[in-house]
């Protein structure tokens, strides 16, 4: 019995050492980046919180004709290869590819902008009951439609907007109409048989919009007009959805009020978004996972230009722990906000947390408690470089929040 007992606590704790080691094995890794960029020209270093070394030898080079070192040596061929990282200098654990890009500069804003957006076709919200002229309840789309659907036609004729939805649903009448829909990028058709309401109104029981509104802030524009910001998609808060959006525009706002972020609770930016032609500073191109991207209108660009300052794009295996800055403009003027980065996360899951840092700036903690809703997109400063844009504010605790890398907000280099 009691050999028994004792070889069961030996593979006990041997199932624990191998628990900790896959744990321990993971965790390392994550602290060596998969893919790194290095700017024309620059010394190549290699500054990992693990004890490995990068040897001098390239492990992978597409193009013969162009030669680069590593280790401290100027990179000065564009091309991309690979890197061996080698524990204590001898156990090769990783490798690394780099790719040697040109040096990027970029100008930050941190200026709050108001956002338009419209649908690619009207979005379903949900379906729900109707109660029918003969004072039954009917869900006509029940397992039909879905929450997250466009809707972008009706009998074949296209529809855009809420209204035309509707308006031909009326029209149609009690005959079954067919929609055309794009539900997570597969187009189909769905008949659905109008109800005829209490109200003798024909209604298909569904839950749509077809355009979303909101405050952000701008992390960058550069030379050719393109501009970044938020650091995240626009997402439907009833779907969670990221939002396909047709067509959209960035407009000039005013802030109005503040509602500071508390343990639990999320503050917010609230403010006034002036449209029109004339306080249109811009049109949205593209809405990604990444941030919203598009073009500013010439006059803008012009101006902000002329107040705002360039930075070079900095690169994640430049991040240091410790002191930064966030730009914003939450007191009327661009200002730097000084953060503490806390960690770096090279191999982060989602790419828009790669980056954890703590608001020590004592001005932001009275006017704002830390990150509050519409500070997403402020671009962080370390080292007189634009290294990240801020992302998400942790909701138990609004002085620290996530941040994404610029190279991968700028990405796709």
């Amino acid at each position: 019995m009691r050999n028994f007992s004792m070889r069961f606590y030996k593979n006990l704790m041997w199932i624990y050492i191998c628990i900790l080691v896959c744990f321990s094995y993971t965790v390392f890794m994550g602290e060596i980046p998969n893919h790194i960029y290095l700017s024309e020209g620059e010394e190549a270093q290699y500054r990992f919180s693990v004890p490995v070394s990068v040897t001098e030898e390239i492990t992978r080079m597409p193009d013969a004709s162009q030669t680069s070192e590593v280790s401290g040596r100027e990179m000065t061929a564009s091309t991309d290869y690979t890197v061996t990282c080698r524990l204590f200098g001898i156990f090769p654990v990783k490798e690394i590819e780099v790719s040697v890009v040109p040096k990027r500069q970029v100008y930050a804003s941190g200026r709050i902008i108001g956002i338009y957006g419209a649908t690619s076709g009207v979005l379903v919200l949900d379906t729900s009951p109707i109660e029918a002229e003969d004072g039954l309840n009917y869900e006509p789309a029940e397992n039909k439609v879905f929450s997250g659907d466009y809707i972008l036609a009706i009998n074949h004729k296209e529809i855009k907007t809420k209204e035309e939805l509707v308006e031909q649903i009326r029209k149609n009448g009690s005959e079954p109409v067919v929609l055309t829909m794009n539900r997570k990028g597969e187009y189909i058709d769905v008949a659905v048989t109008p109800v005829p309401s209490a109200d003798h109104q024909y209604m298909l029981g569904i839950w749509v919009k077809d355009d979303m509104a909101g405050i952000g802030t701008m992390t960058y524009y550069q030379s050719d007009r393109s501009f970044g910001a938020l650091g995240h998609g626009i997402g439907d808060g009833e779907t969670g959805e990221l939002l396909s959006m047709s067509e959209g525009s960035v407009y000039q706002a005013k802030l109005l009020g503040i509602t500071k972020g508390e343990r639990g609770t999320p503050g917010e930016l609230e403010g006034l978004i002036y449209y029109g032609g004339n306080n249109c500073l811009g049109s949205i191109r593209k809405n990604d996972n990444l941030g919203i991207y598009g073009t500013l209108e010439e006059d803008d660009y012009m101006e902000y230009c002329a107040a705002d300052t360039s930075y070079e794009v900095g690169y994640k295996q430049e991040i240091q722990k410790g002191k930064a800055y966030l730009l914003s403009d939450i007191n009327g003027t661009v200002e730097p906000y000084e953060i503490t980065i806390e960690s770096v996360d090279y191999t982060a899951e989602n790419s828009n947390k790669g980056i954890q840092f703590r608001v020590t700036d004592k001005t932001l903690l009275t006017e704002t408690g830390g990150i509050v809703q519409g500070m997403s997109g402020s671009p962080i400063i370390q080292n007189n470089k634009l290294i990240g844009a801020v992302t998400h504010v942790l909701v138990n605790d609004p002085t620290r929040g996530y941040g994404i890398f610029a190279e991968t907000m700028l990405g796709r280099m």
